[in-house]
């Protein structure tokens, strides 16, 4: 056998090429869309403590005194039920409400303040990514939100 012959190539198949291109671009699929589903899961979850904060405070504004305004609050945030799976029930963290007396400084209105968290859980997060400082664990992502409304009626 000449060395001409030895190092001479064999045609290769290119199924083998493709095979593995294709396995490899699947496999970044996969991390793109689990990575998609934990994002849009913690998007959801950021909207739906707002949503609930903003409509807390809105009810509460309604109250005439800080113990209705509470019980106002209590039951706009039960109406505002996660899927208790990946969205946690949205919870009542600091209630503030000024009338000043009945009495408010001139250019001041009475207003209530109203601060609402809840926690959303990554479906993917404990199993993949993001385990860093800015999730709690087992991949949750805690949101607080707070809004301040005039109030309507005082006594």
């Amino acid at each position: 056998m000449t060395d001409k012959q030895k190092h001479k190539s064999k045609p290769r198949s290119k199924s083998a090429s493709v095979l593995l291109e294709l396995s490899c671009s699947c496999f970044m699929m996969l991390v793109f869309t689990i990575l998609t589903a934990d994002i849009g899961v913690l998007i959801y979850g950021a909207e739906f403590n707002d949503r609930a904060c903003r409509d807390a405070a809105r009810a509460a504004a309604q109250g005439q005194d800080a113990g209705q305004s509470t019980q106002l609050v209590k039951a706009i945030l039960k109406a505002h039920q996660g899927d208790g799976n990946y969205i946690k029930v949205p919870t009542l963290e600091k209630l503030t409400y000024e009338d000043y007396a009945g009495n408010p400084p001139p250019q001041v209105a009475p207003f209530v303040t109203v601060t609402v968290s809840t926690i959303a859980r990554a479906p993917f997060a404990p199993l993949v990514f993001f385990q860093g400082p800015v999730f709690l664990q087992n991949g949750s992502f805690a949101f607080s939100q707070t809004y301040t409304f005039p109030i309507v009626r005082t006594k």
